[in-house]
Protein backbone atom coordinates (compact mmCIF):
# COMPACT_ATOMS: atom_id res chain seq x y z
CA UNK A 1 0.00 0.00 0.00
CA UNK A 2 2.76 2.39 0.69
CA UNK A 3 4.54 2.03 -2.48
CA UNK A 4 1.66 2.36 -4.58
CA UNK A 5 1.25 5.85 -2.57
CA UNK A 6 5.33 6.62 -2.85
CA UNK A 7 4.78 5.56 -7.14
CA UNK A 8 2.04 8.42 -7.16
CA UNK A 9 3.52 10.69 -5.41
CA UNK A 10 5.41 13.93 -6.49
CA UNK A 11 8.12 14.19 -3.95
CA UNK A 12 9.79 10.59 -3.31
CA UNK A 13 12.83 11.23 -4.44
CA UNK A 14 13.29 13.60 -1.86
CA UNK A 15 11.85 11.07 0.75
CA UNK A 16 14.36 8.56 -0.46
CA UNK A 17 17.22 10.85 -0.40
CA UNK A 18 16.03 12.28 3.27
CA UNK A 19 15.82 8.67 4.35
CA UNK A 20 19.32 8.14 3.17
CA UNK A 21 20.87 11.42 4.75
CA UNK A 22 19.09 9.72 8.13
CA UNK A 23 20.42 6.18 7.72
CA UNK A 24 24.15 7.37 7.09
CA UNK A 25 23.75 10.02 10.26
CA UNK A 26 27.04 9.82 12.86
CA UNK A 27 25.05 11.02 15.52
CA UNK A 28 25.45 8.85 18.28
CA UNK A 29 22.95 6.65 19.57
CA UNK A 30 20.49 7.90 22.57
CA UNK A 31 19.09 5.05 23.36
CA UNK A 32 21.11 3.95 26.42
CA UNK A 33 20.74 7.73 27.35
CA UNK A 34 17.17 7.61 27.53
CA UNK A 35 16.86 4.43 29.32
CA UNK A 36 18.93 5.94 31.94
CA UNK A 37 17.66 9.03 32.01
CA UNK A 38 13.33 8.04 31.61
CA UNK A 39 13.11 4.00 31.77
CA UNK A 40 15.49 3.15 34.82
CA UNK A 41 14.34 5.88 37.23
CA UNK A 42 10.08 5.14 36.05
CA UNK A 43 11.00 1.81 37.35
CA UNK A 44 13.64 2.30 40.24
CA UNK A 45 10.51 4.39 41.21
CA UNK A 46 7.96 1.63 41.31
CA UNK A 47 10.28 -1.19 42.67
CA UNK A 48 11.11 0.66 45.51
CA UNK A 49 7.73 1.93 46.77
CA UNK A 50 6.05 -1.91 46.22
CA UNK A 51 9.52 -2.56 48.34
CA UNK A 52 9.08 0.47 51.21
CA UNK A 53 5.20 -0.43 51.25
CA UNK A 54 6.52 -4.15 52.05
CA UNK A 55 8.37 -3.08 54.48
CA UNK A 56 6.24 -0.81 56.20
CA UNK A 57 3.18 -1.88 56.30
CA UNK A 58 4.47 -5.59 58.89
CA UNK A 59 2.53 -3.26 62.13
CA UNK A 60 5.53 -0.64 62.56
CA UNK A 61 3.28 1.94 61.39
CA UNK A 62 -0.25 2.75 62.72
CA UNK A 63 -1.62 3.66 59.78
CA UNK A 64 -1.80 2.39 56.38
CA UNK A 65 -1.87 5.61 55.07
CA UNK A 66 1.19 6.96 56.75
CA UNK A 67 2.89 3.40 55.50
CA UNK A 68 1.68 4.27 51.77
CA UNK A 69 3.05 7.83 52.32
CA UNK A 70 6.31 6.58 53.91
CA UNK A 71 6.73 3.73 50.79
CA UNK A 72 6.23 7.43 48.61
CA UNK A 73 9.04 9.22 50.13
CA UNK A 74 11.27 6.48 49.79
CA UNK A 75 10.56 5.91 46.27
CA UNK A 76 11.23 9.82 45.65
CA UNK A 77 14.50 9.38 47.75
CA UNK A 78 15.69 6.38 45.47
CA UNK A 79 14.89 8.05 42.36
CA UNK A 80 16.44 11.31 43.94
CA UNK A 81 20.03 9.63 44.49
CA UNK A 82 20.10 7.70 41.48
CA UNK A 83 19.91 10.77 39.38
CA UNK A 84 22.51 12.62 41.52
CA UNK A 85 24.88 9.64 41.07
CA UNK A 86 24.10 9.32 37.32
CA UNK A 87 24.92 13.33 36.69
CA UNK A 88 27.70 12.51 38.43
CA UNK A 89 29.01 9.86 36.12
CA UNK A 90 27.60 11.91 33.47
CA UNK A 91 29.87 15.05 34.04
CA UNK A 92 32.51 12.65 34.92
CA UNK A 93 32.60 10.83 31.69
CA UNK A 94 32.33 14.01 29.39
CA UNK A 95 35.62 15.69 31.14
CA UNK A 96 37.14 13.11 30.23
Amino acid sequence: MYQQQCQSCGMKDSCKEAYRKLGESKAPNVLTKVILAFLLPLILFILSIAAFERLLTDDKLKTERTAELGAFAGGIAVVFVYLIILNFFLKRSRSN
